[in-house]
Formats: C-alpha cells, structure tokens, sequence
C-alpha cells in the first residue's frame, strides 16, 4: 500500500525553487544521458514522488533508450502503487548519487514489457537537479602518485607562458596549486586560466578552466617557501565532476581499506 502524508510528510522538491537552484539544473542532453545511464548501470535507488509527494514508493532505473528518448523503471511491488503513477499528474525521482542529490520531474508512467519483464516506463527528462553544494569534500592527493596541472597564460607582451605545478588538493568545487614563490604576480586575483590540463593518475586527463580565488606564501619544515594557489572550477560540466568525483572517492576506499588492513 502506497504511504500517505498522513504518514510522511510531503517534501519541497528542490526543483520547484529553480530560482535557487538553478545552477544546478542540468539540461544538455549529453550530460543528463550519461547520469541516467549511470544511474541504471548503479541501480540506484529513486524514491518515486507522486504529485505533491502525497504518496510514494521505490524504484530503480532498468535501462535507457536514448533511440526513443525513453527510461524504463522496476514497478512497485504493490499494484496501487503502479496504478497512482499511471493516473499521476506528475512524478518527481529523487535518488542520491556519490552522496548527491539528484531529482527529477516525469509524467505519468505507462505500462510495458522489456526482456519478459513488466516495467514502467516515462519520456527522458528534459533537466536534471544535481544538488552539488558548496561544502566539498577536499582529498590531499597521494605523495606516491602526485597530480600535475599544465596551466598556460598570454602576458602584457603578447607570449604565452606555460606552468605546470602540482596539486595540493583537490575537491568537486576546484584545486590548490603549489608553485615557487616567484610566479605570484602570474596569478592575481581572479584571474581565469583556460582549457588547464589535469592530469590524475590511474583515472586519465581532463581540462578545466579554473578562477585564481586566492594565494598565499606558505613556510615548508626544511625552511623553504610555496606559493599555495587556491582556485575554483569555472563552467565545470558534469561529466567532468563525476570523473573528479569517481577519483576521489577512488583514493578514499584505498585509504580506509589500508587503514583497516584490509589492502593487498
């Protein structure tokens, strides 16, 4: 039997305040294709809100056939359920991907049958929530496998002028550069370098156009100084998180797994 507000209390959807979060709508198609598929490569699984959120029930993201723009999803156990969906004005999917909230708003399902299964099934939405915040996690990269980032600047004189520095840590929101302390005048505040090259082991190499937030001249142990370059990611398309994302969560389960033993 569907639950009620009765026993649940009805939500406020993140995506009806889209003048609040409208920096996290996701609307290319490329980039709300590649989390549906990761989403149903996962299994994850979406509380299905129907209407206001007066009832709901679980399921989960069967396949996606981007040839018919259509997302197939597991039925509910209970039949009342499936029958609410299909008369429902609207549905909104709300699911937590690597500890981000993502939500999306569908018609009313309809009924049909994919490999002998029965499944549910609804248009691709045109727009994705992806409720990434700004309290990012931050990962001090391994001293064994550093990060490198090729970053490269057109000066007063008309040259340009390549650094490559490396990362002393990193997050979904952006980087701390650590360079010699003579290259701070190449890095003013605010400042945006384009298309910058990261290079992260055991992952692959992406570009990133990253805004200079902040620097400050840092004193190491052995008495030497570091200029610590702190920078946030400028337009930083969601395929490009997730691949940071997927990284550090990566080094975070190799670093639990050596802490408790378990590594090889």
């Amino acid at each position: 039997m569907a639950l009620t507000n009765e026993e649940h209390p009805i939500p406020d959807f993140e995506i009806d305040h889209k003048d609040v979060f409208a920096q996290f709508l996701l609307k290319n198609s490329r980039e709300i294709l590649f989390f549906l598929n990761l989403m149903a490569k996962r299994r994850s699984i979406f509380t299905a809100y129907i209407n206001e959120g007066q009832s709901f029930f679980l399921t989960s993201i069967v396949a996606v056939d981007e040839a018919t723009g259509t997302i197939f999803l597991d039925p509910s156990h209970a039949e009342e359920n499936n029958a609410n969906a299909q008369r429902a004005r609207q549905i909104t999917l709300v699911a937590n991907l690597d500890r981000v909230k993502m939500q999306m708003r569908l018609p009313a399902f309809r009924t049909s049958v994919s490999e002998g299964q029965q499944v549910l099934t609804a248009p691709i939405p045109e727009a994705i929530l992806r409720l990434q915040r700004r309290e990012f996690f931050r990962l001090e990269p391994p001293i064994a496998s550093p990060i490198l980032c090729q970053l490269a600047s057109e000066e007063a004189d008309g040259r340009t002028k390549t650094f490559e520095l490396h990362l002393s840590d990193i997050s979904g929101g952006g980087v701390s550069l650590t360079g010699p302390t003579e290259i701070a005048a190449h890095f003013p505040r605010d400042r945006i370098f384009q298309q910058c090259r990261v290079e992260i082991p055991g992952e692959g190499v992406i570009q990133v156009n990253l805004r200079v937030r902040k620097t400050v001249e840092m004193s190491e142990r052995d008495g030497q100084h570091n200029l610590r370059i702190g920078c946030e990611f400028v337009s930083l398309p969601g395929t490009r998180l997730a691949f940071i994302e997927r990284y550090i969560a990566r080094i975070e389960r190799e670093r639990k797994a050596r802490d408790s033993g378990l590594a090889d």
